[in-house]
């Protein structure tokens, strides 16, 4: 209970901030109440301009329907009235009170003897009435219109508009003032905090430099130019430190000492509070010596580091913990330095802690080359995946010409040929035999020419599916180097874009021809799964292995593309890849592509 009573103790500034605010809260309330009704007043204005005139245009349009009685005409009127926000009834009267069209078509026929309607009826004026709440309990106004031609009165106008639009434009209004006040208030608060430091900042730059002077820093010296009491009071503080300094062991070689070092160096008190920097802190930083000196370090680090918080200080002292890490100085600007960092505990002769030392130094060079070498290394990766798309395009353009240039050739040449050998008489065996050498040749071109086109760009890729096409080249692969192949594969059609079907058809077929090239093997196994919403692929094989960290140490002048393109392919699909081999142990080579993650990488 004794907590509640004691009284809160406010600073000077604390005090003529709340002063000044509150000045400022008021003067908003009293703004925005005025400013809404006010707002109010006009809107509903508008509200009943806007009535009448709806009530107006539905008088000029329904004049010729009423003088032909074309009733469907009427209804159409009204029934585009109503689709008019914030109008709940049209009601058309002709001169007697008696309902022509009403947008409630149960009321047709019916005679109005209200006092609205009579008076709409005889009014040879528009009008309106006041507010008022219609059966549904809704606040609308009421708009009556005489409709006429020549100064004949055909009939009469009424017009239901609801006071919705003024309320819920009354509402934007409030919130529009509401917003603009509070923004006016923290304004205000921000004005009113930099008032009230103006006003109190000499006193609070009094107290502060006493407090250094009680810790030794007899150097401090008050800058304060005034005529009044406090520039007195700051002139008698000088002189009794420069009194102080005669009369106390000089502290300037040690300073000297400080001031020559490159690495910014901070000592800091058991409080966590600045006692003494050198010059490259301050030129790095942007402070004044005099500005950093009594101020908590969390001044220049920010807010995320721990270390100089209460709890994380006090274990870096009670523990004499040395501390090495990269953490970012605050300038006062508010732009952050990488500094790599280091803090160790300082003590005196009778080993008491006194504080810390922290010196760091500025690596934002070091960094910027590091991103310069990741922006590098990004370019890489995009110039090598462009590379394989533009290789897969001219590919396919190769397959193409093959297939269709010189397969058609090839053709025209064997039928030819073929219509030569009909024409051979009986007796030329010899050139019938030749020209049969010679067809079974184009034939066996026709077949390599075919091949090629395929392993360039395989055409059942495109028309059957990954499936299929990965099924085709496993029997390929067996018939054209002899070596077993067997195939599990579950079904993974329209799991892939185009792209993507094409990058893993282009990394089994390149795992495929290594093994063909190099492995030695004589049996390959290949598994296809989907497997924890990845797409699995592994190939083995029984060959003669290699040793993979020698394979990825050779000069890169030596060292073939089939691998790393593997390794680029997968970044393009977005998955892993892993190469297991050992000599005489065979390879294994596993690769998997997440299917839920968002596509092709380029």
């Amino acid at each position: 209970m004794n907590l509640f009573l004691r009284p809160i103790k406010l600073g000077l500034r604390a005090k003529l901030t709340l002063l000044i605010e509150s000045l400022v809260v008021i003067l908003v309330l009293v703004t925005g109440y005025i400013t809404t009704i006010r707002e109010k007043e006009t809107l509903e204005n508008e509200l009943r301009k806007r009535g009448l005139a709806l009530a107006s245009d539905l008088a000029n349009f329904m004049a010729r329907p009423l003088l032909s009685h074309d009733l469907p005409t009427l209804r159409r009127f009204v029934n585009q009235s109503m689709e008019q926000d914030y109008v709940r009834y049209v009601i058309v009267l002709d001169p007697k009170g008696k309902v022509v069209m009403h947008s409630d078509l149960s009321e047709v026929g019916k005679t109005y003897m209200d006092g609205l309607s009579m008076a709409a009826v005889k009014s040879r004026n528009p009008g309106y009435t006041d507010l008022h709440v219609s059966k549904n309990e809704e606040l609308h106004c009421d708009m009556f219109m005489p409709i006429q031609v020549s100064e004949v009165r055909l009939g009469t106008i009424r017009l239901g508009y609801s006071h919705m639009a003024v309320e819920k434009e009354i509402a934007e209004a409030r919130q529009q003032i509401f917003i603009i006040g509070l923004l006016t208030a923290v304004g205000g608060g921000f004005f009113a905090y930099l008032l009230a430091t103006f006003i109190s900042s000499p006193i609070k730059r009094i107290t502060d430099a006493t407090g250094k002077v009680a810790n030794g820093y007899l150097n401090t010296q008050l800058m304060i130019k005034r005529d009044d009491e406090i520039g007195t009071l700051a002139n008698a503080f000088n002189k009794m430190t420069e009194d102080l300094r005669r009369t106390t062991v000089s502290k300037d070689y040690f300073d000297n000492i400080i001031k020559s070092m490159h690495d910014t160096l901070v000592v800091i008190g058991q409080d966590a509070k600045i006692r003494s920097v050198n010059k490259a802190t301050c030129e790095l930083l942007e402070y004044k010596e005099g500005e950093l000196i009594g101020r908590d370090m969390n001044l220049i680090v920010p807010e995320e580091e721990k270390i100089f918080r209460s709890e994380g200080f006090q274990k870096l002292v009670e523990e004499s913990i040395v501390v090495n890490r990269e953490i970012d100085y605050v300038t006062r600007s508010g732009k952050r330095i990488p500094m790599l960092f280091s803090s160790a505990v300082l003590k005196n002769k009778e080993g008491k802690v006194e504080g810390a030392v922290c010196i760091a130094r500025d690596v934002t060079e070091r960094k910027q080359a590091e991103e310069a070498l990741r922006e590098s290394e990004r370019e890489l990766h995009f110039l090598s995946s462009q590379l394989l798309t533009a290789q897969e395009k001219e590919r396919k353009r190769l397959s193409i010409e093959l297939h269709d240039e010189l397969g058609q050739s090839l053709m025209v040449l064997k039928l030819k040929l073929r219509s030569i050998q009909e024409g051979l008489q009986a007796g030329q065996a010899r050139l019938k035999t030749e020209c049969d050498q010679g067809i079974a040749y184009i034939n066996e071109v026709i077949e390599n020419v075919r091949r090629l086109s395929r392993d360039l760009s395989p055409s059942i890729l495109e028309n059957l599916g990954l499936s299929a096409a990965l099924r085709w080249l496993v029997d390929a692969f067996t018939k054209h180097t002899k070596i077993e192949c067997s195939l599990e594969m579950r079904e993974i059609e329209n799991m892939f874009s185009e792209e993507e079907e094409i990058t893993i058809y282009r990394m089994i077929q390149e795992c495929l021809t290594n093994i063909a090239k190099h492995a030695q093997a004589t049996h390959v196994s290949l598994i296809i799964r989907e497997q924890e919403g990845s797409a699995f692929f592994r190939v083995e094989d029984n060959g003669r292995g290699f040793n993979v960290r020698e394979a990825f140490s050779k000069d890169p002048g030596k060292k073939g593309l089939g691998l790393a393109a593997m390794y680029e392919r997968t970044r393009m699909l977005g998955g892993a890849i892993d190469i297991w081999s050992q000599e005489g142990g065979g390879t294994r080579i596993t690769f998997t592509v997440p299917l839920d993650d968002g596509g092709y990488q380029k």
